[in-house]
Formats: C-alpha cells, structure tokens, sequence
C-alpha cells in the first residue's frame, strides 16, 4: 500500500476514486514558506499579548507579521520593544468576548452568527437574508446595546452545513471528507465534523472500510470520531503535507483547506470564537475563512503549513466555518497521529 494512499486524512470518506481524482491536486498556491513564519508570529503575538492583560485588544496578523492592538502608550511602548507592531484601539480583547458572550444568550435565531474581529476591534454580527424578520428584529436590538463595539452586516444568502442527501458517501446517504488522522490510547482514529456523524452509518472510503463512529457532537460543537480499522495513517493531508501540531486560528492568517468536493485552496482567517446559528442549532467558537468550500467538504480540514487549524461546519458560499482543531483534541483527549 502506498504511503499516499495509506494517509486517507482528507479526502473523506468519499475518495479520489470517487471524485475523479479532484481530491488528490495540489492545495491553491501560496508561498510555502509563509506558513512557518506565520506560526511563529502568532506564538511571539500571544505570548507578549498575555502580558498586557486587560490593556491587549487582541492580535491579529497583516501581511504575516502580527499586530496586536493596545488600549495606552506604556502598552504600545512594551509590544514595540518586544519588536512587535502595536496598534491604539478603544475595546479590549476581554470587553469583546464579554460582548460576545452576552450575544450568545441570544436563542432560535437560525440564520445569524456573530464573532470577534481583532483587526476592526469589533464583534462582529452577520445576519442573512434566509433570517425571519422577527430573528433578525431581536439580533439587531441585542447588537444594538453595545454601541460601536458591534458592526452588524446584512448578507444575501443562507447558512449551510456543507453535507446534502444525495451526496454519495459509503454508506449510502451522504458525502464528507476527513479531516486528520489522530490517536487516542494508542489507537487510531478518523477526525469529521460531528453534522456528519450525526447520520449515523457505517463510513468508508479510500483504505478504510467499515469505520465506526465512535463520538459525534451537534450541534455545539461540530466535531465526530470514527473508529480507523485498517490500522494507522501518516498525520499529512493528502497532498503530502504534514500535520504536526494543532494550531491557534488567527485574524489574518493564512490558510489552506482540503475537501472531498472543491479540492484544495486557500483563504484568510477573518473572525474567531464565531457563534454560527445553523437552522439545527447554534455552533459555538468556529472561525470564519474566505477559502472557498461546498457540499461534501464538510469535515476536511483547514491548516497552515505543518499546524492543523480545524474542521470545516459549513458555510454561505463566501465565508467558510471551521471548528477549532485544538478544541477538538482537548475534547476528546486525542493527540495526532
């Protein structure tokens, strides 16, 4: 068996065999040697931002080099020593996510979601066109309350979880894609979106066959485990690209994702801790990327470099979500392969 073929991380549990191949091209160009420089901004960023405490506003990434937003002079003074980029803003990373927080008390609004977005030093609130009227009355009175600490946006369109009936996968309903090869207790395992394994089935695909679901949580989070009987898988996606570590999304990172549909492609991290209102309930702490993702990606995986990001939910044609890597290990108690 080919090492390729073994690695079975990405394109899903439908295959290259039955994709036409679409699975096996290369991620969408960017220049390889970003991602490394990028993670390494990002540790540099959340380090010093920790040290600033209620005085950081969040960090974020222009460019590939990180920015972190400051609320006074002796906090800028302290990034720019540390040889980092310091930007004056008026919210604080923690005044957000306690805005963001008091959104999330907000229930049965499908069609809405809503995030922190450290580069506008706003949350963030994104209401479609598939919202009633009463849904999106009681979001934009709620975003209302916190003045210019909240943008909210109208979008055209409709939240999607990214798996269709009539998707072909193995076990006859539907099509996903994997998205890492992990472990747990020493056994092997098959990272998903939990939408996915929600319907339940037998799952199989490439050189694993009849894989059980082992874990599967929707809505709230969006992650599922299956069972990997055809033993272990090298922790790479299936261009060759090794999955070494999981990895902190971060506002203006580059990323790249596979899924069993689109194939590969890239895009940039615009929000975090997003609470997605899906018509099936909310999902919380997903990222929002501009990569571009359809039915059957759903569970592929978004990852810069070497650090795995996350798993993909869904989406509205433009903006993709993807539920954090990092959550789903600490969930589980998983480590990866």
């Amino acid at each position: 068996m080919s090492t390729r073929k073994s690695l079975t991380l990405l394109a899903a549990v439908s295959t290259a065999a039955l994709i036409g191949g679409v699975c096996a091209q290369p991620a969408a160009a960017r220049p390889t040697n970003l991602a490394q420089p990028q993670q390494t901004s990002v540790r540099h960023a959340s380090q010093v931002a920790q040290t600033l405490g209620t005085a950081s506003g969040g960090y974020y990434l222009e460019h590939g080099k990180a920015v972190i937003n400051v609320l006074d002079d002796a906090s800028a003074h302290r990034v720019e020593a540390a040889g980092l980029t310091a930007k004056k803003v008026k919210h604080s990373f923690a005044a957000l996510t306690g805005v963001k927080n008091s959104l999330d008390r907000i229930r049965g609004v499908p069609q809405t979601a809503w995030g922190i977005d450290t580069r506008a030093n706003q949350v963030v609130v994104t209401i479609y066109s598939a919202a009633s009227q009463s849904t999106s009355d009681t979001v934009r009175a709620a975003a209302a309350q916190y003045g210019d600490s909240v943008r909210v946006e109208h979008r055209t369109g409709k939240l999607e979880l990214y798996i269709a009936g009539g998707d072909a996968i193995q076990n006859g309903t539907n099509r996903c894609s994997l998205g890492f090869n992990v472990t747990r207790g020493g056994s092997p395992y098959l990272l998903t979106a939990g939408h996915c394994t929600n319907l339940g089935g037998t799952w199989s695909g490439g050189d694993v066959s009849g894989a059980q679901i082992v874990e599967s949580d929707c809505p709230g989070a969006d992650s599922g485990l299956l069972t990997r009987p055809n033993g272990t898988g090298p922790g790479e996606v299936n261009t060759g690209q090794p999955i070494t570590s999981a990895g902190e999304p971060t506002v203006g990172e580059q990323m790249q994702k596979q899924g069993s549909t689109t194939g590969g492609g890239s895009g940039e991290v615009t929000s975090v801790d997003q609470s997605v209102n899906f018509d099936v309930g909310v999902l919380n702490h997903e990222f929002g990327t501009t990569a571009h993702t359809d039915h059957g990606d759903s569970g592929g995986p978004a990852y810069d470099g070497s650090a795995g990001l996350g798993t993909l939910s869904g989406g509205d044609g433009v903006t993709s979500y993807f539920y954090p890597l990092t959550l789903e290990l600490q969930s589980y108690g998983l480590s990866l392969a």
